[in-house]
């Protein structure tokens, strides 16, 4: 993956970075609060050789034999023959093991420095240990290495620096947590929505939409899940409403060569968006002065008497089977509107051998006959196959997907079968589009007359 890919997979995965990144610095803060404070205190010997005349020889024969010493000193530090006098001398609950455990000693390399920190809950303690350990020490290298028949011992430790009052605790360390924590969770974060974008075959732009279904987007339709209503025949300026408009722009330019009269709208699942997809294309075509029916072909879950408030007693069922003309059946939604609305009627126990009658071809044939453009709602393509029926009586089907639901390959499944069965693909329509709310239509009629005058030069 290239650095562009890697920033449009974080772009398009936004929240999960903020998520984890939430959470590792939560988890940071939660450590530096519950984590009891540490303080330490330093203190420092100087190891050297004792009856040396002073000459050059000697001395530098001192120095070599101190800085070997003091390397095994700083092992003994932690030992008992040093913990214990300590835990005795100053009544600690600790066990020899357990001071060991708080006492880190080290020798700067070339050097006769013993460096000794003890770490501890309280800083009085942690002070009085360590002053305590540097004047144990040197009477304990002074006992192992006095001589076997008696004298003074040939090494010399000083104290060069007794421990202060440690201030401020060195662990933990509240900023240093949380710095490491952001990092850690924009790191962590990047991957995981990176990786999550990798594996995702879900259709969150047109390219994607286009690609998996090797055809024309028509049209995208922006996330509006607030609004009031689901139909646009109220609307004049919204950027929904303008996408319905440019949508019936483009399914007129479908039909350059012989007019598109006919077609279904369907789509790949449940809940995609079809049934309103149909009803406001339909109204976006009546409102130019084109009579339009809009018919419910879906039989099984029928939805449009319910989105128009219409009666659903008497309908498409009633008309395939031969109980009435079409005329009879349709019912004009608003008298402002030339739109006809086709209910579905009664649920019927066999849709599909219902639907591919010849009845149906004859029905639409005659809509069409008498000027009228032809709007189909229908079932989604991969639970049914009612909506493959019918686009084969019709110009074509216009295929909704929505974004963040639908799956690249139950689209491309959906639309390989109507090809399958010789219907045209008319396009694809992207529904419930997320960060397109505000489009260039909405942006234009929210301009002052003047503005708006400027931006149409």
């Amino acid at each position: 993956m290239t650095i562009a890919e890697g920033m449009v997979a974080i772009r398009a995965r936004w929240h999960i970075l903020i998520s984890v990144v939430l959470v590792a610095v939560a988890a940071a803060a939660a450590f530096s609060w519950l984590q009891e404070p540490v303080y330490q205190a330093r203190v420092q010997l100087f190891v050297s050789t004792s009856g040396t005349s002073g000459g050059n020889s000697e001395l530098n024969q001192g120095g070599i034999f101190s800085q070997q010493r003091v390397k095994s000193y700083a092992d003994i530090i932690g030992t008992p023959i040093v913990t214990q006098p300590v835990i005795d001398r100053l009544q600690l609950s600790y066990s020899p093991d357990e001071l060991a455990e708080r006492i880190t000693a080290s020798t700067p390399n070339g050097s006769v420095l013993l460096d000794i920190e003890v770490e501890d809950t309280s800083a009085e303690r942690s002070q009085e240990i360590a002053n305590a350990i540097a004047e144990e020490v040197p009477e304990v290298i002074d006992k192992i290495e006095a001589p076997v028949s008696g004298g003074e011992s040939p090494v010399k430790l000083s104290v060069t620096r007794r421990a202060t009052l440690p201030t401020d605790p060195v662990r933990p360390r509240p900023v240093l947590n949380l710095g490491l924590g952001l990092l850690a969770g924009l790191a962590v974060g990047m991957a995981a929505a990176i990786a999550r974008h990798k594996v995702d075959r879900t259709i969150r732009t047109k390219n994607a939409a286009a690609q998996a279904a090797n055809a024309a987007v028509l049209g995208t339709v922006a996330d509006q899940a607030k609004l009031k209503t689901r139909l646009i025949a109220d609307e004049k300026a919204t950027p929904r409403a303008e996408s319905f408009r440019q949508l019936r722009t483009n399914i007129r330019f479908l039909s350059v060569d012989r007019r598109l009269s006919s077609f279904v709208v369907t789509g790949s699942l449940p809940d995609e968006g079809k049934t309103t997809t149909a009803a406001n294309i339909a109204i976006s075509l009546a409102q130019t002065g084109q009579p339009v029916v809009l018919m419910d072909g879906d039989l099984r879950r029928p939805a449009l008497a319910d989105v128009f408030a219409l009666p659903n007693g008497v309908g498409l069922t009633n008309v395939l089977l031969g109980e009435l003309p079409v005329n009879q059946a349709l019912q004009q939604w608003r008298p402002d509107i030339p739109l006809y609305v086709l209910v579905s009627g009664p649920r019927p126990p066999n849709p599909s051998e219902l639907l591919a009658t010849h009845r149906l071809r004859k029905v639409i044939e005659s809509l069409e006959a008498s000027g009228m453009t032809v709007v189909i709602d229908s079932p989604p393509l991969l639970p049914v196959t009612d909506a493959t029926v019918i686009a084969r009586v019709t110009g074509g089907a216009i295929v909704v997907t929505r974004a963040g639901l639908t799956r690249t390959d139950q689209l491309a499944s959906a639309v390989e079968g109507l090809r399958t069965v010789g219907a045209t693909v008319l396009g694809i329509v992207v529904n419930r589009m997320k960060g397109n709310k505000e489009t260039t239509h909405s942006k234009y009629y929210d301009l002052p007359s003047q503005g708006r005058a400027r931006a149409s030069r």
